[in-house]
């Protein structure tokens, strides 16, 4: 008879013989093993094998999706101000058929004037709408349109910022523009003034802030007339200093804490963006290169994310290269994966030929030399080396139906034609397959060829699986490549639009993502689900990182991930033998800029704290001085704009030795760095 009596996360087995007359005497024998297992000694160790590194470290938490959903880029990483900057964003509000999001009408005293929008008289061929302001007086001064950005606008004292905007005037119109950064109060802060034409033309200036005692979102940009009669305005945008002074580039503050995170690999546009059954549902990539007034308006997706592709393919490729982190595009494959409860949604299987054609366009855009149509393309607008595009997606979750329904031949199907196009023009493309979404499922591509299967969960992880996520790529199907998880967050409290991601949920991550470093022979990359979202404005949650028009935070997974990951990479995996109740381990060496240190990096997802006995294998001798960094905190703490704090590493010395003792605390991400002596 066997009793298993699972006391730890380590399942013990005790094996009692019985006799028909032993039989009699079961009850005696259960209590006897029942006291042993609970007055036995227990001691809680972890032996490393330092003597025989293994593999490369993967790159684990060193890759992040990037789109724009939870105002992601608009309103965040895009350092645009203006939002609804080329007036696409119209609404129906009461008896307004013409209601334009974030726009509204200044006017001083009895002047008097309105805000409409136009589909007249428009800048181009590719604009659907433009501004209409009509001003009938100005009895007491200006009146102008207002645009507050989104959800408030930072100015800072003493910065320049660039002033672009198309304009054209009526001949009822003999006055100036005055464009003007001010407080919502009307005080003004840096202007400069124009005189229109007839015709649709370019204005831009430079212009530099003054008088700004503190630093707040309570501002607007104006563009005022100074006469009554009518003027059209049309892609308006106002740039503050960018980072890496990109000329259409991002928010330095949060572009500098997503390369923290020390990236090997960006990928965009989606994510969810890519989704849809032909060309024109999904992000498309030919309206969001070239000059920002000739690239095609998008009010939404499918998924009714806003995007007006200021912020295009080449702005995603220099990112990438800004970060030092190679691209990864993901593609359309022509299917819609369980939109709002339907199940997967596919294209007529002809309509495959335009979609395949536009993904080998995209990829001579990135790679094609002069003389090619789409690499003079790139190279006229503005880039002249090649980007070096070596990984393609085709789709984004479109085995969502086989996870929940069984029925993966429409993506197969898709994916194999996609695939073969591609390897005939671009033999050496590496491919990604979307795989399974079921945490504990196995990996499977359906006898697919590819190089990568990428895996989405977002789980809420329990003490009852904890072991089973830790272990998932214990063992692979070899038919799948290498596994890359491009989205994976814990979701505590679920996915609701802003919902913010606490220690807890970090604590989570750390267990699933140790086990995939630990399983680095069979791992590409992972990453974190959602990165950034808009505080109080966002589409799903929890994220890395949360901002508004002034500051940002970083949530608990975001150190957690930064400190095991991005500042404690390592180089080869260690062979490590644990026996402990609550914590969950990985084991490196860090070569790298001729260190030699063990990294020993632990999560313990519990209420309770152990102390563990390590020893070092085959080390003769460390440093005594050992480097710690600690995430702690109660399971529902958050950080927060008015305390982003709340949960930060902290850093530490420990007395090490080839054995010593450590203390993991409850509810703890924990790295030990010990360097190693000769």
């Amino acid at each position: 008879m066997i009793i298993h009596l699972n006391a730890n996360k380590n399942m013990k087995t005790y094996t009692v013989n019985l006799t028909i007359r032993g039989i009699l005497k079961l009850t005696t024998v259960i209590c006897l093993v029942t006291i042993t297992a609970c007055t036995q000694s227990k001691t809680s160790s972890c032996i490393v094998d330092v003597s025989h590194p293994g593999v490369a470290v993967a790159p684990i938490c060193r890759g992040q999706q990037v789109e724009e959903f939870n105002h992601q880029f608009e309103g965040g990483l895009y350092a645009q101000l203006i939002s609804n900057p080329s007036f696409e964003e119209v609404d129906s509000v009461g008896d307004n058929a013409h209601f334009l999001r974030f726009w509204s009408l200044v006017k001083q005293g009895s002047s008097e004037g309105s805000l409409s929008t136009s589909t007249t008289n428009l800048l181009n061929s590719y604009q659907t709408h433009c501004l209409k302001l009509d001003i009938t007086s100005v009895a007491s001064g200006d009146v102008g349109a207002a645009d507050s950005g989104y959800w408030g606008m930072k100015l800072v004292n003493n910065t320049t910022y660039k002033v672009s905007f198309w304009a054209k005037k009526d001949a009822n119109f003999a006055g100036n523009l005055l464009t003007k950064l001010e407080s919502n109060g009307g005080k003004s802060y840096a202007s400069f003034t124009f005189k229109p034409i007839t015709k649709w033309a370019h204005y831009t200036c430079d212009i530099t802030s003054s008088g700004i005692s503190s630093v707040t979102g309570t501002n607007r940009f104006v563009i005022y007339g100074t006469t009554t009669g009518t003027v059209y305005i049309d892609v308006i945008t106002v740039m503050p200093p960018t980072w890496k002074n990109r000329q259409n580039g991002c928010r330095p503050d949060l572009a500098m804490v997503l390369d923290s995170l020390k990236l090997k690999y960006l990928q965009f546009p989606g994510g969810a963006a890519t989704g849809g059954l032909n060309l024109s549902e999904s992000w498309y990539w030919k309206g969001s290169i070239g000059p920002i007034e000739e690239r095609s308006p998008v009010k939404a997706n499918i998924w009714k994310y806003g995007n007006d592709h200021f912020f295009g393919l080449d702005e995603y490729l220099q990112l990438a290269e800004d970060l030092g982190a190679e691209p990864m595009y993901t593609t359309m494959a022509g299917i819609i994966p369980y939109l709002n409860g339907v199940r997967n949604l596919y294209n007529n299987i002809d309509s495959m030929r335009a979609i395949i054609s536009d993904i080998l366009d995209l990829i001579e855009y990135c790679n094609g030399a002069s003389g090619t149509f789409w690499g003079n393309k790139r190279i006229a607008n503005g880039h002249s080396a090649a980007y070096n595009l070596k990984y393609v997606e085709i789709g984004n979750e479109c085995q969502m139906d086989t996870t929940f329904h069984g029925n993966w031949s429409q993506y197969t199907t898709r994916f194999t034609m996609i695939r073969d196009s591609i390897i005939a023009h671009y033999p050496n493309m590496k491919i990604i397959y979307n795989g399974s979404h079921n945490l504990f499922g196995s990996s499977t591509a359906n006898g697919c060829k590819m190089d990568y299967t990428d895996e989405h969960f977002y789980p809420d992880l329990t003490e009852k699986n904890f072991h089973r996520a830790y272990e998932k790529y214990n063992n692979i199907n070899l038919g799948v490549g290498k596994i890359c998880v491009a989205e994976m967050a814990n979701q505590t409290q679920g996915c609701a639009p802003n919902e913010i991601g606490n220690h807890k949920d970090a604590v989570r991550d750390a267990v699933f993502h140790l086990g995939c470093e630990k399983n680095s022979a069979r791992m590409w990359w992972t990453v974190y689900g959602n990165y950034a979202g808009f505080v109080g404005h966002g589409d799903y949650g929890p994220c890395l990182v949360w901002n508004d028009a002034v500051s940002y935070f970083c949530t608990p997974s975001y150190y957690g991930q930064k400190i095991l990951f991005s500042d404690n990479s390592g180089t080869q995996i260690l062979p490590f033998t644990e026996n402990t109740d609550n914590c969950y381990w990985s084991a490196s060496v860090g070569t790298e800029a001729g260190k030699n240190d063990v990294l020993l990096k632990v999560a313990n997802p519990t209420a309770a704290s152990e102390s563990v006995d390590i020893s070092l294998k085959d080390v003769v001798k460390v440093d005594p001085n050992g480097h710690s960094t600690t995430l702690t905190g109660a399971p529902d703490d958050e950080n927060s704009l008015a305390n982003p704090a709340r949960v930060i590493p902290t850093n530490a010395t420990f007395m090490a030795g080839t054995n010593f003792k450590y203390l993991f605390p409850a509810w703890s991400v924990t790295v030990l760095r010990l360097k190693v002596l000769k």
